[in-house]
Order: structure tokens, then sequence, then C-alpha cells
């Protein structure tokens, strides 16, 4: 029977050990790199895989995946995909009305405003709003009081980004023709940290032993099964012995 017990647990502990979760999938090569380093440098296990879209699929231990989404998270993974100029102005389409474009460029603005703002350090999540106005016809009224820019940055706690508020209102300022700084709004909001305290680090040898039983687990697990086969034959021929044609005779 300690056979058995033993043999049970070590089913139980491979099934748990190296059970490993989707994360996410369809990311390019370069952000799910960049994902599975930040994932690595906090002690949590993680590989790569290629997707059947043609993207990369990233995974985490089961146990670790409230974590595993946080940590990327607090360093704006997995990144937003923006929208270029090939997509808003195709090649083969009709011809709008120059409201309409007016408006897609703004957007586009907006587009490329954010993905500036997201790679700097910190930044969890960036949201960029530009409104135009018609212009005043008063005489004293500046020709760049048409337009006004908000901006919502919400960044990690590990990073001060209220000491970059001024060079991000001059950067936006630089980057939208005929904008006064005056009317370039910045909220900054710190992000909540919801992962769990991270466990001790692994050692090289459990790193190891958790990624050869990841990548052999079918194998392992066949051999288990057979062993586990091994010993009910084996317990069944002790507790039922064959008999002999002569002890069948008596």
């Amino acid at each position: 029977m300690n056979a058995f017990r033993c043999l049970g647990m070590a089913i139980l502990a491979f099934m748990l050990a190296g059970c490993r979760v989707e994360l996410y999938n369809g990311l390019s090569q370069s952000d799910a790199n960049q994902m599975l380093a930040i994932l690595m440098n906090n002690n949590i296990d993680a590989d790569k895989q290629p997707s059947p879209d043609g993207g990369v699929t990233l995974r985490v231990e089961q146990s670790r995946f409230i974590d595993a989404v946080e940590v990327l998270r607090m360093d704006g993974f997995p990144r937003k995909r923006y929208t270029t100029v090939e997509t808003m102005f195709p090649p083969n389409q009709l011809v709008v009305s120059p409201r309409e474009e007016q408006q897609k460029i703004l957007y586009l603005t907006e587009q490329h405003i954010e993905e500036m703002l997201s790679q700097m350090d910190g930044v969890v999540h960036a949201s960029v709003a530009i409104a135009s106005h018609p212009p005043s016809d008063d005489v004293g009224t500046r020709s760049g009081d048409s337009t006004s820019v908000a901006v919502y940055l919400k960044f990690s706690p590990r990073v001060n980004l209220e000491a970059f508020r001024v060079q991000i209102k001059s950067l936006i300022e630089k980057a939208i023709p005929g904008v006064q700084y005056d009317q370039i709004s910045i909220l900054m909001q710190p992000a909540g940290y919801r992962a769990r305290v991270a466990p001790p680090p692994q050692s090289v040898e459990q790193r190891a032993l958790l990624k050869w039983l990841s990548r052999y687990r079918q194998h392992v697990m066949l051999t288990l099964i057979l062993l586990a086969s091994a010993l009910l034959i084996l317990a069944a021929w002790r507790v039922f012995p064959r008999t002999s044609p002569a002890d069948r005779m008596r």
C-alpha cells in the first residue's frame, strides 16, 4: 500500500508541477521577449510558444497567473496596437469630405502622442483627446486657443512620473501645431498593484526540473501510468496467486 500511496502522490505532484496556462497570445516576437524577460526578472517561471496565427503565445504557471498579469500591467504590457496612416487613409479609399479628413488627422495625432507617452518608463496607460474648436471671430482671441488637449496617464507607483509633467506638456505642445501651452491639461493617476507577495526565488536546479517536467510532460505521465499498471498487476498476483493443475485436482 505504501508503494501505491507514493505513486499516487508522485502523479499528483507531477500534474500540479509544470501546469502552465496561456497568458497572452498573438504577440509580436519583440513584445513576447520583453514580457518574458520581465516575468523572469520577477521570479515568475514562463515560456513562449508559436501561435497558430503566426504570433507568439506566452504561458506561465497556473499558480502565478495573477502575479504575471499584474507585473506586466505595471510595465505597460501587452502594448496597445495603434492605428497607422495606411489604415486611416487606404490607397483605394474614395474621396472624403474636408471635415472627415480633419477628424482622421486629429485621431492619428492622438494615436501618435499616446504611442510616444506609452514608451516612457512607468506608463501603464495613456489616453489623449484633442478638441479642435471653430476659430473665434474675436480680434483679441489667439488662433491657438481653438485647440485644446486633454491627457490621462496611469503610471506605476514605482516611477515618479510627476517629475516629467513639464517635459510631457512641452512634448505635446511641439507635437500639435498651433496648440498653446496653457491649453494642455494632464491628469496623472497611480495604478493600484493587486499582485500577491512574491514567493522566494527558485534555485537553478528547481527551475531546470520544472522546465524538464513541462517539456517532457507526456512522456513522464506515460511512464507513471505504466508503473502504476505494473504495480496493480503485481498486487493482483500476490492477492490471487496462481494455482497449479495438481492443486486444482485436489
